[in-house]
């Protein structure tokens, strides 16, 4: 059974835009000079108009060749049902199938969802409505909210939110909360998939312990149902696996389960964030409350509820160290019981409560790079943070993995990086370079060439003019991905391969890159990288620069700085005479060796 799902969405692909034609499949071949004079307007192809033609060459030319009046005269309700009926991967057009759907034409029926989905993947409107096409659309379009229990299929796309089976849209919602805020998508589709199964029962550890009391036997409440019990104690950060039920028959119906928690503060800073989480296969609620005597649910810190065996986690909260209760129950918080939950062998939860040491925001500016995966939650842009993860809680709640880098660079990038291409590189400088490769594209003709047997996924340019005469490194071993590099000389329609690096031996275990060169004074050099084709997207990442040969046009005679060595400098020399002022050979004094230094490098600097 699941115990987590990470939005699916989170691992969409970028591909090239595809740029194709249909106008031979749906009959534009052969259309009139007269009818095609009359696609030149902006006007939508789907709304009438007073004036001929519409706004889509291809669409107009196919609705003019079945109606040349559509293009001579005025494009009317004829023209518009034309359009709907003949213009394929026309966004918003009827012949289109819908935009949560995977179809193989181009284009949705939905118009705005439609054109926010192609502007982000071309492909989606020029060759075919693929199944990324759909995961955008569940992203990209809000749909209407829905209540559980509305009509459509939880196992089929709609736009609106919820579906008819309440039991497996709540457990669905309570994974994926846009699903009931928003359309039901094909990612909800794909959870309820997984969750809604009959009969299941939750995950349990093999570290878990066992609730001690038997089903039915009323000895852990002391208050709730029956009075009299004792709570169970239970540790901090282990899994506890239960079971609510009443034998048949029994008045009192099913029983409730209390625990009581010791939150200990490992830091010492007074506050612990806590955490539920909570797994049941009936209907049920967990609810964290302050020890005490009968304390009243109406006082819960926090709650959870889950059915269908999804674990379900409680919005996390910072409390002073001290002793807590827990109290699970079947039903709907705050309702006791549930109704008829028998003790059955399905009938069982799993309860753990999490404990940790992070009671501060997780988007923040210490967090670091969104488009970096770390082990701890939240990235250093606070709105691209926050961004994404409404999209995706876990990004903010467990760890910052490369499904947030990927959902980052849907959500929070704006195009490709400025340096995207072989014509406007950053300027490369000695020590670390940060660049990203995220929605950056592929570049063609010989500026794209592959690294011997290692093509460019998506690669971003640098140019560093050399100021020394040496050996020079250039790498990317500190890159999380799987990069690839080439260095250049010449201009970007006429290169010089320099060196390149798929997989260097010396940046250790990984999959980073480095090249070692000699370098010349005053040479441009171009530096390509990127990820390695077939890898993924990659993200943002280091390209360091080391320099190990001396600075050019290093002059030591040049005592005055002109550029020149003269009697200027001579003059410097004489007056420094027996100091260390004007020492040019460096044994700590100026002298007659210093003097015949400088009249050895006579004349401008080389």
């Amino acid at each position: 059974m699941l115990l987590s799902l990470r939005n699916p969405v989170a691992s969409l692909r970028v591909r090239t835009a595809l740029w194709c034609v249909a106008a031979t499949a749906l009959g534009f071949v052969g259309a009139s000079a007269r009818a095609q004079s009359g696609c030149t307007t902006a006007q939508s192809c789907l709304v009438s108009h007073a004036g001929p033609g519409c706004n889509d060459t291809d669409c107009c030319t196919a609705v003019c060749a079945s109606d040349p009046t559509c293009c001579s005269l005025a494009w009317d309700a004829d023209c518009v049902a034309a359009a709907n009926l003949l213009c394929v991967g026309y966004c918003g057009a009827a012949v289109n199938g819908p935009c949560l759907v995977a179809h193989p034409t181009a284009g949705c029926n939905e118009v705005v969802c439609c054109t926010n989905v192609c502007a982000s993947n071309p492909f989606c409107c020029d060759v075919a409505w693929d199944q990324t096409c759909a995961l955008y659309a569940g992203l990209l379009c809000p749909g209407t909210p829905g209540t559980c229990g509305d009509p459509g299929s939880c196992f089929q796309p709609h736009s609106t939110g919820a579906c008819a089976d309440v039991a497996c849209c709540n457990a669905v919602c309570g994974l994926d909360p846009t699903c009931c805020s928003s359309s039901w998508d094909q990612t909800c589709v794909l959870v309820a998939q997984q969750v809604c199964v009959a009969n299941c029962t939750p995950v349990t550890l093999p570290n878990a312990l066992s609730e001690t009391e038997a089903c039915d036997a009323r000895t852990n409440d002391p208050c709730y149902r029956i009075t009299g019990g004792t709570p169970q104690i239970i540790p901090a950060n282990q899994q506890v696996s239960g079971r609510l039920g009443a034998s048949l028959g029994n008045p009192a119906g099913a029983d409730v389960d209390v625990y009581t928690v010791q939150i200990a503060d490992g830091d010492g800073d007074g506050l612990v964030r806590v955490e539920v989480v909570f797994a049941s296969s009936p209907k049920a609620w967990a609810a964290l409350l302050v020890n005490g005597t009968c304390t009243p649910l109406a006082s819960a810190l926090r709650t959870v509820g889950s059915e269908l065996c999804v674990d379900q986690t409680s919005t996390p909260v910072c409390l002073p160290p001290g002793n807590y209760r827990i109290v699970v129950s079947g039903g709907t918080f705050p309702t006791l019981g549930g109704g008829d939950i028998t003790c059955s062998g399905s009938n069982r939860y799993t309860l753990t409560v999490e404990t940790s040491e992070q009671c501060s925001s997780p988007c923040g500016s210490a967090a670091g790079s969104c488009f970096v995966p770390r082990a701890a939650p939240g990235c250093g842009d606070p709105a691209c943070c926050v961004t994404t993860c409404a999209i995706d809680p876990a990004c903010c709640s467990d760890n910052w993995d490369e499904a947030c880098v990927s959902s980052a660079a849907t959500l929070c990038l704006q195009g490709p990086p400025a340096n995207d291409g072989c014509a406007s590189p950053f300027q490369l400088v000695e020590g670390t370079n940060a660049f990203n490769t995220l929605r950056a594209t592929t570049e063609s003709g010989a500026a794209g060439a592959a690294c011997g047997g290692a093509a460019f996924g998506a690669d971003v340019w640098f140019e560093w003019t050399s100021d020394t005469s040496g050996q020079v490194v250039l790498d990317t071993c500190t890159a999380w991905f799987d990069t690839v590099m080439s260095v250049y000389t010449g201009d970007c329609g006429l290169l010089s391969p320099v060196a390149c690096s798929d997989d260097s031996p010396l940046c250790g275990i990984g999959n980073g890159s480095r090249v070692s060169f000699v370098a010349e004074c005053g040479q441009r050099y171009l530096v390509k990288v990127g990820t390695k084709q077939g890898t993924g997207a990659g993200g943002e990442a280091q390209l360091r620069l080391t320099l190990n040969g001396p600075t050019c046009f290093e002059c030591p005679p040049d005592l005055d700085g002109s550029g020149i060595v003269d009697a200027s400098d001579l003059a410097v020399m004489l007056v420094a005479w027996g100091t260390p002022k004007a020492d040019i050979n460096g044994d700590g004094t100026t002298d007659a060796s210093d003097l015949a230094a400088l009249l050895v490098s006579w004349g401008p600097c080389k």
